[in-house]
């Protein structure tokens, strides 16, 4: 007997009322997991109907007086189909997960709505709903938002960042195309494990709070709390991250695929322009006799007529270790700009081991230090940065948070801005 007859058979008896608890569960697990068995029920149920319909007309057809004992009523039977047809679809509904959407419980700065079906929306609001095939981008480095899925789990993406809502096998399932990404899973009865996808690798989780950076060559997933399995798209490697760990996945197959354990915290971080490491967005430039190392600003449309000229630089991309800021850190930046206009520096930060923080800016006047037109080098520390507008519930300064990113920028394509060096440095002896 083939598998299918079998679990017809199966299906049959139970109508009968001839299972025995087990086999009843075994049923209630088929009728929510397979279509094909909902459908021979279906069909059963409704076959039964018409054949009682026919059994009730040839009642009123005369015919010989007759005793007959029937062994089977199919009016019995299409009712009793019927019922347990009704009763057994509305524990598949019950049972079933709730539609995979994300709400967006907190937003600022540029964002875009990209529909499933192509209709684009340049403005995003508290409340609104994403759906499968949706797509939500953060258009500038001081953008973020904040979702919220079914089950209560929380993400946040931020900088530049597009996420996507897929459907894969069941799972909440999710691409980031690039950007940073921080969530917290939980775990409920129904819910499945959340799914993401980067250009290199899929990120998987049941339980875990965990961050996510993702670009063409490379994902970071650092794995603070619960646990997380990474498979990388190249290979096909997998490996399992726990807490307190992290992988990196590059796209290369020379580069192992390996999981360590999170390095200790510095107070002290330099990008690395000629190692190419760090500089995440910009535009390497050709060095000169009097500078070797130069990253050009690039230019982002962030809303219709709206375009900024900025470069970002990240700490988990140069491979450096956590950076905690204190009391006392200071930002040190050397550049060159063709205006007397302002530029803007900006910080992202995190809580250490943990999620989204916030982010912090300052507006830097280069032509007040005389200085346009002539490499400069800026030094602020935590008291030049306030928090970017609309987040004035952040505390003035990240103290004891991880500085997750820095970035520039200016608002005219005319100031050539460019970046020598990027420094984040801890107080000065005797401050």
């Amino acid at each position: 007997m083939t598998s299918n007859e079998e679990q017809n058979e199966l299906l049959l008896r139970y109508l009968d009322g001839r299972l025995d608890p087990s086999d009843q569960a075994k049923v209630a697990g088929l009728l929510r997991d397979d279509a094909e068995a909902r459908a021979f029920l279906r069909t059963v149920a409704e076959q039964a109907v018409v054949v009682a319909d026919v059994e009730r007309i040839g009642q009123h057809t005369p015919r010989p007086a007759k005793i007959v004992v029937p062994e089977f009523r199919p009016w019995k039977w299409a009712v009793t189909a019927a019922a347990v047809f009704v009763l057994l679809v509305a524990f598949v509904i019950a049972t079933t997960p709730a539609r995979h959407v994300a709400k967006v419980s907190a937003i600022l700065g540029p964002c875009q709505y990209i529909a499933a079906d192509g209709r684009v929306l340049d403005e995003v609001n508290v409340g609104s709903v994403l759906r499968v095939g949706d797509t939500i981008r953060t258009r500038s480095s001081r953008a973020w938002v904040k979702l919220t899925l079914n089950d209560g789990s929380v993400m946040t993406v931020a900088g530049r960042s597009r996420l996507r809502l897929l459907n894969v096998d069941g799972r909440r399932g999710f691409q980031l195309a690039y950007g940073n990404l921080w969530m917290t899973v939980t775990q409920t009865a129904r819910a499945k494990p959340v799914s993401i996808q980067t250009p290199t690798a899929t990120v998987e989780a049941a339980t875990a709070q965990f961050n996510l950076e993702a670009h063409s060559s490379t994902s970071i997933v650092r794995v603070n709390d619960g646990s997380a399995n990474v498979l990388r798209l190249a290979d096909g490697q997998a490996a399992d991250v726990a807490a307190d760990h992290q992988a990196v996945i590059s796209i290369s197959r020379n580069q192992q695929l390996a999981v360590v354990s999170q390095p200790e915290p510095v107070n002290t971080w330099s990008c690395s322009l000629l190692a190419g490491r760090g500089a995440v967005f910009g535009k390497i430039l050709p060095q000169t006799a009097k500078q070797k190392s130069r990253l050009g600003v690039k230019p982002l449309l962030i809303g219709k007529k709206t375009t900024i000229y900025a470069a970002n630089f990240s700490v988990q991309c140069s491979r450096s270790a956590p950076v905690m800021i204190e009391s006392g850190s200071r930002v040190r930046i050397r550049g060159i700009t063709r205006t007397e206009n302002p530029v803007y520096f900006g910080i992202t930060t995190q809580r250490i081991k943990g999620g989204f923080f916030g982010k912090y800016i300052s507006k830097i006047d280069v032509g007040a230090l005389d200085q346009a037109s002539e490499p400069w080098q800026i030094e602020m520390d935590l008291s030049h940065f306030e928090p970017v507008d609309g987040m004035e519930h952040l505390p003035d300064m990240p103290i004891g948070m991880e500085l997750t990113d820095i970035w520039v920028f200016s608002k005219e394509e005319r100031a050539e801005l460019e970046i020598h060096r990027v420094e984040f440095l801890p107080k000065e002896i005797g401050q």
